[in-house]
């Protein structure tokens, strides 16, 4: 990493920590089940601090992508992780096919609904768009992993595809996962059923009538039907 950026990472943690609110910070890590630190930043306030900052680091030479996600991933405090979505991605014409290695540490890493849902749909959703020759050989990867979040990427990634859905792969996803008992697989199987029936309803419709969805699932399915 260049002395100028790690500088510029450090001066923003510097600004956090001076701007740290202790009674938001403890509200906000039991909101996320006490699984991380926070300095108690809402989102309003650590975008304004953090911008003048993402500005110098998106200025900078593309060749620290990589250093910039990877050292605010490892902070300990959640806003790094938040600043981190950020930055990669207003460096998103940056992107190549390996950005996706980087893409999946995120996912494995200190995962939980609040990074995984913007790593998917924004994120990764933008990638498949760009490069989507990477869509089929990262479901069959992520459909072998262990860590459920993966399966949860592969169900809500198009949210943002709108009406260029696959609608295959997408019922596809939902009939591996319909039936698990992970909580966050059943809601984003109906989280992504509903959000294609804004575009194709009676898809949607016909797919819920002849498939077995948990009552959450099913939900979040027919909330626009």
């Amino acid at each position: 990493m260049k002395k100028e950026t790690k500088a510029t990472l450090e001066k923003l943690l510097l600004v956090f920590q001076k701007n740290a609110n202790p009674y938001q910070a403890e509200r906000m890590k039991a909101y996320m089940r006490n699984l991380f630190d926070f300095y108690g930043l809402q989102k309003d306030k650590r975008v304004e601090l953090a911008s003048p900052f993402l500005k110098q680091l998106v200025a900078s030479s593309d060749e620290n992508i990589n250093d910039v996600v990877m050292f605010l991933w490892k902070q300990p405090h959640r806003e790094c992780q938040y600043v981190a979505m950020e930055y990669i991605f207003k460096m998103h014409k940056e992107w190549n096919p390996e950005t996706l290695e980087l893409f999946e540490y995120m996912i494995a890493q200190k995962s939980w609904w609040d990074t995984i849902d913007f790593i998917a749909s924004s994120l990764i959703g933008k990638l498949f768009q760009k490069y989507p020759q990477l869509i089929m050989p990262s479901i069959e990867k992520w459909d072998g992993e262990n860590l459920f979040w993966f399966h949860r990427t592969t169900l809500i990634f198009q949210l943002k595809y709108a009406a260029k859905t696959d609608q295959h792969l997408l019922f596809v996803q939902c009939e591996k996962y319909l039936r698990s008992k992970e909580f966050f697989l059943q809601k984003a199987v109906g989280w992504s059923l509903r959000q294609y029936s804004k575009f194709n309803a009676d898809a949607v419709r016909k797919f819920v009538d002849t498939h077995q969805l948990f009552t959450i699932s099913l939900r979040e399915a027919k909330k626009y039907l």
